[in-house]
Formats: C-alpha cells, structure tokens, sequence
C-alpha cells in the first residue's frame, strides 16, 4: 500500500521530494531527511491530499533523525546541477 513513496529506493530522489522537503522545512520549520522521513511525510500528506487518510484523522508520525545525511544529499545534487535542500 505504502510502496509508492520510495523515490526509486533507498537514498533515491527527485525534485519533486526536494521541494516538498523544502516547503515543509518552510511551513513548519522542520527539516526532514532525503531518505526515510521526507518521503515518509510525502506518503502521509499525498494520501490525506487523495482521501487514502481522513482530513479529520489523527496521525502520529515519528521524525527518526537522518539530518546528518542533507549535507552529503546536497554535494550529491550540486554534482548534478539540481534543486538542493534548504
């Protein structure tokens, strides 16, 4: 069910994760990890967004860390000339 939100796999992204990464951290000033909690967060507000989770649903989600892994994302994405994570 949930499969849908692995950005291609492990460590894996694209732009449109990157900018939702980059507009949560603006929202709500938190910033999320490229691999695991970003796309978890991507998955919850997409399946509210379609009806998959109630608007009215209560949702606990577990920020895991990874923070230490923006810093390496970003050589990686300047190599490559793309969008990088605020």
């Amino acid at each position: 069910m949930w499969e849908a939100y692995h950005f291609g796999g492990y460590a894996k992204v694209d732009s449109k994760l990157i900018t939702f990464m980059n507009n949560f951290k603006t929202t709500y000033n938190i910033p999320l990890d490229p691999v695991y909690t970003a796309k978890m967060m991507y998955g919850i507000f997409d399946a509210i967004q379609t009806g998959q989770i109630p608007k009215d649903a209560k949702v606990l989600a577990i920020h895991t860390g990874g923070l230490q892994g923006i810093e390496g994302m970003n050589l990686r994405l300047k190599q490559k000339q793309l969008q990088t994570i605020v």
